[in-house]
C-alpha cells in the first residue's frame, strides 16, 4: 500500500491515480488540488488557462476534452 501526496497539479494527479487504481493507497492528502480539469480549462475567461492549452491541450477541441475527461477527477 502506498500513500501520496500533491498540491494544485500534482493534486490532479493524485486525484487520477487514487481513481484509476485506488487498491494500491492507504493515504492520499490532496492540497489544493486542480481536479476539475474539463470545466477549468474551457474557460479562456480565467487567467492562464489558455496559455496551458500549448501543454494540456484544448478542451473545446473534441480529441483533447475526451483525452482529459478520461482521467479528470471530477469526472471519474
Amino acid at each position: 500500500m502506498l500513500s501520496c501526496e500533491g498540491r494544485s497539479a500534482g493534486g490532479l494527479l493524485i486525484g487520477a491515480s487514487i481513481n484509476q487504481a485506488p487498491e494500491l493507497f492507504k493515504c492520499a492528502i490532496l492540497g489544493v488540488p486542480f481536479v476539475d480539469v474539463a470545466v477549468t480549462m474551457t474557460d479562456s475567461t480565467i487567467p492562464l488557462t489558455s496559455g496551458e492549452w500549448v501543454e494540456w491541450g484544448n478542451p473545446n477541441e473534441e480529441k483533447y476534452h475526451q483525452y482529459m475527461m478520461e482521467y479528470s477527477p471530477m469526472n471519474n
